[in-house]
């Protein structure tokens, strides 16, 4: 590691790839900029063909134009980087050699790391154990998440897996220690979280057996042997390593060379096993900026002391509401230091998940193992609020069903915070914030649109205004829609920004453009379609949908008509939007869902 780096630079690889000069953290630009940088940081000062990061960050779906833009990424790195590098040199941080480009070594978390994880061996090696368990906590407490979180292409992809590798081998390393300590007791929790994540990892396991059977919990440890032999032979067809199974032998005997040291414990050792659950945020992401404050302001702060603060993110399929949770919880997840925890309720599913199930692996997750668990629903979320009792925990629920799901889910502590999505507003949760999303104003829509197409490297591609136009027209600013329209761009960018154009243009073709492999679209809408066939007067609402939709044939942007129960239960469930003039709106691929499905169900009957 060079001390200050090149210029003062320090990179941070170890979760989200971050730059610093000095305290200030610098703007690396989007997402596919970043994965540029991070080939060329980790070729370690050597030169890198434009080609080798081509193919390192697009794979097999580079496209003609990513060699320039390669270049142009270049070029907006070296004016954050090197800002005071004269015009047109080809030298400073980052040089160009011909057709390659060079980064200057700077300070790098991942080679602060690997020196702490050395001298951590040297210490243990020279009987300083207490002193390594430390230096090892200072190591992976460089750690903010995955390495290279977030970052596209297979060159991330192999050394996001090698660094989870270093990861793990270095918390092993740490319980290990924390055992030779007598720290049994503080292992067990962190330990299980751990294996877990990696259930076929025979060194966790041994390590767990080991801190149970010296917590006086013998029968659980041979418990955990067991749960891993069923799952190596069932998955690989293989008998655990030798290790584990004569350790597995020696607690059977109760051989007393197992027994915790003599003497009092080590000094405490804080966890380092803290629930980091969120899905990747979009480095897409685009708009929503008042809906992001409100959910900044009800969930980060000037809380109601006694009031658990809830939102929910509510609105149509294809609104991207999860996106604006799991971009909102990033927002937020410094300011919930005990954990951020996550569950796809599957709302919109025929089988929601139901909420014991929810509870016992948010249970687990927090240390409390299935054995101990009560299999009662309501008592496991009673317990659920006592283990959450003072915790700062941010808890993000996707695509819940209903009030009768979500209601046990919910901690009873205001230092907890909940952030729901769902189709409808769940106005019987007492104390809720509603977020209520529709489709994206027209100069978002055209800005995400203009981000896919470059993430595709179709940023280049001659487009007509009108037949862009059209395809944000026809896609009605859901996100979901722009997404499967770029995607088939880019699947077939021969065909052209006006062949695209021309099929979502045409009613009947435009909802199974924007469903690519029975996806999409089509998808969303017809979970929310199911759903409301079961519900009471489903069918009901759902006849009048098709009615609306075949009034209108031509797929108009919107059939507005007064609202009655029906319209009002449309809504629930998402195929009708509510208007401030006390209206509702049928958008028109909606409306193209209507009319396929009232003439599957004709066909079929």
């Amino acid at each position: 590691m060079e001390p200050g780096g090149a210029a003062g630079l320090r990179y941070e690889l170890l979760g989200p790839l971050r730059v610093r000069r000095g305290t200030q953290l610098l703007a690396a630009g989007p997402v596919m900029q970043r994965a540029v940088l991070a080939v060329l940081l980790l070729a370690g000062g050597e030169p890198v063909p434009r080609e080798q990061i081509v193919q390192g960050v697009w794979g097999s779906r580079a496209g003609v134009n990513a060699p320039a833009l390669v270049a142009t990424y270049v070029a907006r790195l070296r004016r954050v980087l090197d800002p005071d590098r004269p015009p047109r040199s080809l030298g400073g941080v980052l040089a160009t050699r011909g057709t390659a480009y060079r980064l200057a070594p700077g300070e790098l978390d991942l080679h602060a790391f690997e020196a702490a994880r050395a001298r951590a061996r040297a210490e243990q090696a020279a009987g300083e154990p207490a002193r390594a368990a430390q230096t090892l906590q200072e190591a992976l407490g460089l750690w903010r998440g995955a390495g290279l979180d977030g970052l596209p292409g297979p060159f991330a992809a192999l050394h996001r897996a090698r660094l989870a590798e270093l990861r793990l081998a270095a918390q092993e390393e740490y319980w290990e220690l924390a055992l030779r300590l007598g720290r049994h007791h503080e292992a067990v929790p962190e330990l299980r979280l751990l294996l877990a994540a990696q259930p076929q990892r025979e060194r966790l396991c041994a390590l767990l057996m080991l801190a149970l059977h010296r917590a006086g919990r013998p029968a659980e440890a041979l418990a955990a042997y067991g749960r891993l032999r069923r799952q190596l032979i069932s998955d690989q067809g293989l008998e655990p390593g030798r290790e584990v199974t004569a350790l597995q032998a020696r607690i059977l005997r109760a051989d007393p060379e197992l027994a915790a040291p003599a003497g009092p414990p080590g000094p405490a050792l804080r966890p380092l096993c803290v629930p980091a659950q969120l899905p990747s945020d979009l480095a897409d992401f685009t708009g929503r900026s008042a809906q992001l404050r409100v959910l900044v302001r009800q969930l980060g702060g000037g809380r109601r002391a006694g009031a658990v603060p809830v939102a929910v993110v509510s609105g149509p399929p294809g609104t991207g509401k999860t996106a604006l949770a799991v971009h909102a919880a990033h927002r937020l997840r410094a300011q919930y230091p005990d954990g951020q925890l996550f569950a796809a309720l599957h709302g919109a599913d025929q089988q929601p998940v139901p909420p014991g199930e929810v509870l016992g692996r948010f249970l687990a997750d927090l240390g409390v193992a299935p054995a101990e668990q009560p299999g009662e629903p309501e008592r496991r979320a009673a317990l659920f609020r006592s283990v959450s009792a003072g915790r700062r925990l941010l808890l993000v629920l996707d695509d819940a069903a209903g009030e009768a799901q979500l209601a046990p889910l919910l901690p009873g502590s205001p230092s907890c915070a909940v952030l729901v999505t769902a189709r409808g507003r769940l106005a019987a949760l007492p104390g809720v914030r509603a977020v209520p999303l529709d489709q994206l104003a027209p100069l978002e829509a055209e800005r995400l649109w203009r981000r896919l197409l470059a993430e595709a490297g179709l940023a280049g591609l001659p487009v007509v205004a009108a037949d862009q136009a059209a395809v944000l027209a026809a896609c009605e600013g859901l996100p979901l829609a722009l997404r499967a329209a770029a995607a088939r761009l880019a699947a077939h960018p021969g065909r052209g920004p006006a062949a695209l154009a021309a099929r979502l243009t045409d009613p009947a073709a435009r909802l199974a453009e924007l469903s690519p492999a029975g996806g999409g679209v089509a998808a969303a809408l017809d979970s929310a379609r199911r759903r409301l066939a079961r519900a009471p007067g489903g069918a009901a609402a759902l006849a009048l949908l098709a009615r609306l939709a075949a009034a209108h044939p031509g797929g108009a942007d919107e059939v507005s008509c007064s609202p009655e129960e029906l319209l009002e239960l449309l809504a629930e469930y998402g195929l009708a939007v509510p208007t401030p003039a006390g209206r509702y709106r049928i958008p028109a691929l909606t409306a193209s869902f209507g009319r396929a499905a009232d003439g599957a169900r004709m066909e079929s009957g």
